[in-house]
């Protein structure tokens, strides 16, 4: 018996959507439609097994937060599923009962109580689920991990997320993970307070992600690698540098390369010496030119002309951008020359 649809697909998966609202429920005896339910609920062909012949039994609550899911299942008979196709996540499983397998090629991870496990579920051909199994789970598609991990380093993360391992519930680390997936229920529990807070809620999912990324090994851990912070006299020399090249084409890695040191090192000396991002440090400079412009009595170009000129090519986001940075309109500040 189904008692609530699965979130449809797309369902707060937004960069402006709800980051959570009231939990999807699902309590079925038929394994076809529980199939059915978790193929719409998470986008991906699943083939769905009985373990035994006494029967199936699956109890699902599925709840949403900025575009991650917090499943919590109860399976009292078994059950084995097997992936008809792949699709790349970061998947966090916490066992309360019973235990599942996780099968990739050679390779079997095992959840159970006591032993979290986290990967990435598109590198798995099975799953086994055990009688009695009861497991909570924290899910985000492959392609917001990416965003998060280019939003924190300023560089695109485009390589399929190779990440397996599991960590012991009662250890510092492994009880961090625990309590903040108890918090993101929690906050979506009851009147959901976490719905009516969406940057507390995205950041709460960043948090849990860039902590489980931080401690485990993948492809991008050495991002994660603690690099001295630089001398004064280096963000001195990317300032300067910054300032010469404001007008054309310039990324962060560029500045960092003409200093002579690494990307992340240049973002910690930014944001120790000037309380801000390279990246944001280049947009105030640029903003800068094109308000110097505007106020110039002898400019003819159009408001359009000169942001475009300064690498603003987004009308609305250079509008927006600039009331920010200064309180007024581009056409206020014209208007005052």
């Amino acid at each position: 018996m189904t008692t609530t649809p699965p979130p449809r697909p797309g369902d707060d998966r937004s960069a402006g959507g709800s980051p959570g609202g009231s939990a999807h429920a699902f309590v079925s005896r038929d394994i076809a439609e529980t199939q059915a339910w978790l193929n719409a609920l998470l986008r991906r062909d699943l083939r769905l097994e009985p373990l035994g012949s006494d029967g199936f039994e699956a109890r699902l609550t599925v709840q949403s937060l900025a575009g991650a899911q917090i499943t919590r299942a109860e399976y009292p008979s078994g059950m084995r599923l097997k992936h008809g196709d792949a699709r790349d996540d970061l998947t966090i499983i916490v066992a309360a009962a019973g235990g599942s397998l996780y099968s990739a090629g050679l390779q079997t991870l095992a959840a159970v109580p006591g032993r979290g496990l986290l990967l990435n579920t598109g590198l798995c051909e099975s799953i086994e689920y055990g009688r009695g199994s009861v497991h909570t789970t924290f899910t985000l598609p492959g392609e917001e991990v990416a965003r998060i991990l280019q939003g924190a380093f300023e560089r695109p993360a485009p390589g399929q997320l190779d990440i397996a391992g599991t960590f012991d519930v009662a250890a510092p680390e492994g009880a961090t993970i625990v309590a903040m997936m108890s918090a993101i229920e929690a906050g979506l529990s009851g009147d959901a307070p976490l719905a009516s807070a969406p940057h507390a809620a995205r950041l709460l999912r960043d948090g849990l992600v860039m902590l489980v990324l931080a401690r485990f090994p993948h492809r991008y851990a050495s991002w994660f690698e603690r690099t001295a912070a630089p001398a004064p006299w280096q963000i001195r020399r990317a300032v300067a540098f910054i300032d010469a090249h404001r007008d054309g084409p310039l990324t962060v890695q560029e500045v960092a390369d003409a200093v002579g040191i690494g990307l992340r090192s240049l973002q910690e000396g930014f944001r120790r010496h000037k309380h801000v991002s390279p990246h944001d440090y280049i947009k105030q400079v640029r903003l800068a030119a094109v308000r110097a412009e505007l106020l110039e009595p002898g400019s003819m170009r159009s408001i359009e002309a000169i942001a475009r000129h300064w690498g603003f090519v987004n009308r609305g986001h250079f509008a927006l951008d600039y009331r920010n940075a200064f309180g007024e309109q581009p056409s206020q500040t014209r208007r005052r020359r």
